[in-house]
């Protein structure tokens, strides 16, 4: 089952976030956890999420850090069950 990451962003091209998803896709390549990225920055899903603190992450549905910290500490923190 593939796990569904997605990140608000400012924009494609915002260095945090791009920081971040690589930071993300070795923590979980590392652990073979198969997973979808999704950059959202439309002004809707800020909207949906109730955010304007960049970049937001959101594992299967669940905001689990605002702003900028590692994968690692985003998914041990939370509790978030990865498949």
């Amino acid at each position: 089952m593939k796990n569904k990451i997605e990140i608000l962003s400012p924009g494609k091209a915002c260095w945090k976030t791009r920081k971040l998803i690589t930071r993300m896709k070795y923590f979980t390549d590392k652990k073979n956890i198969e997973t979808e990225y999704i950059i959202l920055t439309g002004l809707q899903d800020f909207i949906k999420y109730k955010t304007w603190v960049f970049p937001t992450v959101i594992v299967n549905g669940k905001i689990v850090a605002k702003g900028y910290k590692s994968a690692k500490i985003m998914v041990k923190h939370n509790n978030i069950p990865l498949k």
